[in-house]
């Protein structure tokens, strides 16, 4: 009888096999519910920490995708090869203007924490301090964009500090997307004034964008199209493996191009087990999955392609405008979804 030798612990800097990154309200809690609970995985959501947590095969996180977002002021001045002195100095100058004003306080609604990066030197009795703050600066300055930064790896080629071997982008329907991020984010409905938490994130990741004088549609809507472009502007630059639509797919095929049912999978146990698994047709991994996690806006909003067009719903925009509504009809075809 062989003894069964348990599996090796999984340290900050040792790979996993997947990183799944989606927006708010694209169903990530969802999907990280039946990889774990369906097919067994040590899946983490909103956190990447396995020495506390059991999440060495991958995470499924929003915030995770900041791996995949130019840092404003940097990357962006990179492109455009405004490399004087000057448009270096400005740039770096917002960049860290940002960095300081999403650490300057603990904004529990928006799912983020040093934490979920790593276990650092911060006492968890504290929520929040001077300690976590320039936790949070050091973790951001280094996370933010180092996808798309190449570094001296062995296992993966970009400079962040958690390897994984690879890293799918989870779609929604961009229509149903901005409907769950006005009934979570939005005070007083639908024309209501939009969670000071969500436009400080949207607004840091996102400066371009002057969210304040949005309307809750628009600020949803223009996070949802910004998010979403970043990601696939790295997936076409092989940053990011590859696209899947949340609403068609079961955990299977989650699993399958993930890679976990490869021969050099991170952890080759996983292998056999999944492929049983899998090759059943009575389980319910194989059914597509159904949202039975945060259903913040089960029946309580429906919005059509015409409540995009703006001076609706508390748009401050020209009665007929129709910029958010071309961004959002353009990303549901980039998403694949026409």
């Amino acid at each position: 009888m062989g003894i069964v030798q348990p599996r090796p612990a999984v340290h900050l800097t040792d790979p996993r096999q997947v990183l799944i990154v989606g927006t708010i309200s694209s169903g990530t809690s969802q999907v990280a519910n039946d990889l774990k609970n369906k097919i067994g995985l040590e899946i983490g959501h909103e956190n990447a920490v396995a020495s506390w947590s059991f999440v060495r095969d991958g995470t499924v996180s929003w915030f995770h995708g900041i791996r995949y977002i130019p840092r404003p002021g940097i990357d962006n001045n990179a492109e455009h090869n405004f490399s004087d002195d000057r448009n270096i100095l400005k740039g770096k100058t917002l960049f860290q203007s940002v960095v300081d004003h999403l650490c300057k306080e603990l904004r529990p609604t928006m799912g983020f924490h040093p934490f979920m990066f790593r276990d650092g030197k911060c006492s968890l009795r504290q929520k929040w301090d001077d300690c976590w703050k320039d936790e949070c600066k050091d973790i951001l300055t280094n996370e933010w964009g180092c996808g798309l930064r190449k570094g001296d790896n062995d296992i993966v080629s970009n400079s962040c500090e958690t390897p994984f071997y690879k890293t799918l982008h989870q779609a929604r329907h961009p229509l149903r997307t901005v409907e769950s991020l006005v009934t979570k984010f939005c005070i007083g409905g639908v024309k209501g004034k939009v969670q000071p938490s969500f436009l400080a994130f949207a607004g840091d990741l996102f400066p371009q964008h002057n969210f304040l004088e949005m309307s809750c549609i628009e600020a949803a809507g223009y996070y949802t199209v910004e998010y979403n472009n970043a990601i696939l502007a790295a997936r076409q630059k092989g940053d990011v493996n590859e696209t899947f639509k949340v609403e068609q797919t079961t955990p299977c095929v989650i699993a399958q191009i993930a890679g976990f049912m490869d021969e050099n999978a991170t952890y080759s146990f996983h292998n056999s087990r999944l492929l049983n698994i899998c090759n059943s047709k009575d389980s319910e991994a194989t059914q597509l999955m159904k949202s039975k996690k945060n259903l913040v806006n089960k029946g309580q909003l429906s919005l059509d392609w015409d409540d995009l067009i703006g001076g609706k719903h508390g748009s401050r925009k020209q009665n007929g405008d129709r910029d958010l509504y071309n961004h959002v009809k353009n990303l549901e075809q980039a998403l694949g979804y026409q």
